[in-house]
């Protein structure tokens, strides 16, 4: 199953799962089995992706536009990595999110063309590992700033630990599938009856696509488990054994730690199970049933976390909300003003002297 030659087996393609060439040993005999959506599968899939879109657009962008124009967001450090994640969201809910609404919505891909295909393809796969690489940044930065501040003390340091980190695996991610997508050497077909055009046909073959989910699902799915785990353990057990500096450096660690569980959960939620069933998938065989889930309900789940991921980050960012509450024009009530009589001051001497 893992060698370099083509892979005659149920395999992957980004959380998802595909039914390829499977043959026989005993002859040379092949079937195709395709497992699409139905209309209602469609229908409750685009009821949800429309009715989150709008809200989920505003206040992507608003959390963009305040942690890039405010100068104390911009310069905080640990508001950088939700930075980098809410662009990729925003990317994602402007670029990918319409289209596979309008999929959903007439059940093909439009235009019908080898090129769109390969593009959104190669836009899906680079936008959805920008998360994951992202998510798990998010958790390792926490780790270090509340355990290992001194780290970023200096802005060599920073430089090394804190920037350089996310440039190089943006280039990676960008090379790695650029050139697997656009240059590796197998014949790319495409279904327009389901979303994506189906899958990259890097996928069909056992080595680079053991890799691919190994590498950059896999690998950040569980190293963020074990970090956000430990993370949790030692705070509890340095606030039992009394060893926090002061209280307000417990409030600081406490709120890092709140902002990493909410969007760690919501990340954990709708890729665990996905990721979950890939990974048994490489020991197991599935019925079809398993596979349907997958195909129609768990690999929506991406687009679903980059939808709600600006909800949770909005909630979790009370600085951002105080900013624009105090940034819209509340209209003041205007208390109007008369001028009193002198018949009214006389009436009111004489209240007061009775």
């Amino acid at each position: 199953m893992f060698s370099g030659e083509k892979n005659h087996y149920l395999y992957i393609s980004r959380f998802g799962f595909c039914r390829n060439t499977m043959a026989s040993v005993g002859n040379n005999t092949t079937t195709e089995t395709s497992i699409h959506d139905t209309e209602l599968t469609r229908l409750i899939k685009f009821s949800v992706f429309v009715g989150l879109e709008p809200l989920a657009v505003i206040n992507n962008f608003i959390l963009v536009y305040y942690l890039i124009a405010d100068r104390v967001l911009r310069h905080t450090l640990q508001y950088h990595a939700f930075l980098g994640l809410l662009i990729v969201t925003l990317l994602t809910n402007l670029i990918e999110i319409p289209r596979v609404i309008y999929y959903l919505h007439i059940g093909i891909v439009i235009p019908q063309t080898y090129t769109n295909c390969l593009i959104w393809l190669w836009c899906d796969y680079v936008l959805f590992n920008f998360v994951n690489f992202m998510i798990f940044w998010i958790s390792l930065e926490r780790y270090l700033l509340i355990f290992h501040p001194t780290i970023y003390a200096t802005a060599k340091s920073r430089l090394f630990f804190h920037y350089l980190p996310i440039t190089v695996n943006m280039v990676y991610v960008l090379m790695f599938f650029t050139g697997a997508i656009f240059f590796y050497p197998c014949e790319q077909k495409f279904d327009y009856h389901v979303v994506l055009c189906g899958i990259a046909c890097y996928t069909n073959y056992a080595n680079i696509a053991l890799y691919d989910f190994v590498a950059h699902a896999l690998v950040p799915l569980s190293l963020g488990i074990c970090i956000d785990t430990t993370l949790i353990i030692r705070t509890i057990y340095r606030k039992r054994v009394g060893l926090q500096q002061s209280r307000a450096q417990w409030r600081k660690n406490r709120k890092m730690i709140l902002q990493l569980l909410l969007i760690a959960s919501l990340y954990l939620l709708c890729q665990g199970p996905a990721a979950g069933i890939v990974f048994l998938q490489l020991f197991i065989t599935y019925p079809d049933s398993v596979i349907y889930v997958q195909n129609v309900y768990f690999y929506y789940l991406f687009w679903l976390f980059t939808l709600l991921s600006p909800f949770a980050c909005m909630g979790c960012m009370p600085e951002v909300i105080k900013k624009v509450k105090n940034s819209i024009k509340w209209p003041r009530r205007i208390t109007a003003v008369r001028p009193v009589t002198p018949n009214q001051v006389q009436t009111r001497r004489q209240i007061i002297l009775d």
